[in-house]
């Protein structure tokens, strides 16, 4: 009743045509270019966004499905206001246009083969910030297909410097050792086909580093769902 009652008092609008109940509008979605499905080790053309067999020898992760550019305007003025300034409306659109892509691009038959999952926030920083804007998009869709998300089966043990500050190489040498499994809940993953929640991906080091040690635990396949990418 309160959404309701919000989404009557006070509409969202497109940001880019104003047009009311979403914050972008699938015409002007659609208007922009589109994210080709891709390897994204390599780069290369790939089927429904799989890692190409011979870029799986530094590779942890199986796939990383894409919405949008982040080059587009919209698209990274909505990520920075869900980010930065408490928009939290803006992960339900983000969801709708990415709940047609994952299931577009992915072979989804049982709920309960996945887990979700989204890149732990170190503790401080969460702490300055109120909140982790990944957690929020990974709750709608949790809410949305019914796939369990594990808050605390991935620790960041240490905190890092700011990725998109760096250069590949350090991007990688920052996040080493990075991320621990709750032994707790390490038998929870076995099998399992475990699906990363992040607004933006640049080099996808974190999810690689994240993968890694969900690989090790024996997790059948691991699959980064993102919003946005250089």
């Amino acid at each position: 009743m309160f959404k309701f009652l919000k989404d009557i008092l006070a509409p969202k609008k497109c940001y880019s045509c104003n047009k009311e109940w979403h914050f972008l509008c699938q015409s002007c979605l659609s208007k922009m270019s589109n994210f080709n499905s891709i390897c994204y080790s390599c780069k290369g053309r790939s089927d429904i966004f799989n890692v190409h067999d011979k870029c799986l020898t530094d590779v942890y992760y199986d796939k990383i499905i894409i919405l949008a550019h982040y080059k587009e305007k919209i698209i990274s003025k909505l990520i920075k206001d869900l980010k930065f300034y408490h928009k939290k409306d803006i992960a339900e659109d983000f969801w709708i246009y990415l709940s047609n892509i994952f299931f577009d691009n992915e072979i989804y038959k049982n709920t309960n083969d996945y887990i979700l999952l989204y890149p732990p926030m170190w503790f401080f920083k969460k702490l300055k910030r109120w909140y982790n804007h990944s957690e929020i998009i990974t709750k709608i869709v949790s809410k949305n297909t019914g796939i369990k998300i594990e808050k605390s089966l991935i620790k960041k043990v240490k905190s890092s410097r700011q990725q998109s500050k760096l250069n590949r190489i350090e991007r990688l040498k920052n996040l080493d050792n990075c991320f621990k499994i709750n032994k707790k809940k390490i038998d929870i993953i076995d099998n399992k086909i475990i699906l990363i929640v992040d607004d933006v991906i640049s080099t996808g080091s974190t999810i690689n580093e994240i993968s890694k040690v969900l690989k090790k635990a024996w997790a059948k396949k691991v699959i980064g769902l993102i919003v946005a990418s250089d």
